[in-house]
This record gives C-alpha cells, structure tokens and sequence, in this order.
C-alpha cells in the first residue's frame, strides 16, 4: 500500500511524524483505559491505585503466586511489593499465605472480594474493548490485531523474548 493514500494533509508523513502520532493516540487510549480501571475499581468497595490494582490483575489472571513472582511481574524489588501487599490485605483483597515447607515463601491470592474487584475490572476493559473494535469491520479489527503483535513483538525486551517465542 501507498503509505501518502492514508495521509490527510496530501504529503507523507516522516517517520518521526508517525511516531509522535503515534504516541499522542496512544495517550488518548491509556486516558480511556485509566476511566475505566476508576470507575470499575473506585466503586463504594475499594479504590486502588496503579500498582494495587496490577496486582489485582496479574492475580487475577495467573492465580496465587509467590512474592517474588508477583515482584518479577511488577519489576520491582520484593519488600516494595510487601507494602503494596500490605495496602491490599488491609482492604481485604488478598491474603498471604505462608508455606508449610519453608515459612520465607509468602504466597498470596485474591479474597472473595478481591476476586470481584477483579471480575468487575476485567468486564469493564472488555467493554471497552469491545466499542474500540466495533468501530471497525472485521477485516479491519483483523489487520489492526495482527499490527499490535507485531507492534508488541518489537516493544519487548531482550529477556522477554527469550522467554517467549511467538
């Protein structure tokens, strides 16, 4: 395809032009996402922040974990993720859990309501997702799926692409 046929001022756009377009749509949807993730987890129950509310997500996704793995997830250091533990057990949205086998190994998992929160936040994104999608056809919310894994696939980094051929 002509990349100039999709320009709108009649002269192509440069690189560099692309990619700060790029990243002012790109803060257009983060902006909507943020909406979302407020109003589906700073209801009458709980408000949590970005980092809580990851949390929440990776549990909710991958199931209980070990600190370390919830750190990992996080990239940050283990006692970091101890004091956003602590945020999140004090709302009652995890609880930890120390193994039989070895008392260092601190597992945690969501709680009943942390697994709605989840729910709730989860149903939210896919709604989202699903008006950003409706606005296309099909052949269009194909061609824009396979952009964002190839976009993806060039956004990792090096440790994550040994970790993960796709």
């Amino acid at each position: 395809m002509n990349s100039s046929i999709i320009e709108l001022s009649g002269a192509p756009m440069t690189l560099d032009e692309r990619a700060a377009d790029l990243g002012k749509l790109l803060e257009e949807i983060l902006k909507r996402f943020q909406a979302v993730n407020a109003a589906a987890m700073n209801g009458p129950h709980v408000a949590l922040n970005q980092q809580e509310l990851r949390v929440v997500k990776f549990l909710g996704d991958e199931g209980p974990q070990i600190m370390r793995s919830v750190a990992e997830h996080l990239s940050l250091a283990v006692n970091s993720v101890t004091t956003i533990a602590d945020g999140l057990e004090h709302k009652g949205l995890i609880q930890r859990l120390r193994s039989d086998e070895d008392r260092r190994i601190v597992r945690v998992e969501l709680t009943e309501s942390g697994r709605v929160a989840y729910t709730t936040c989860a149903a939210s994104k896919l709604e989202l997702f699903r008006s950003m999608l409706g606005s296309l056809t099909g052949d269009e919310q194909e061609i824009l799926l396979v952009l964002f894994r190839k976009i993806a696939r060039a956004g990792r980094l090096p440790e994550d692409s040994r970790n993960s051929k796709s």
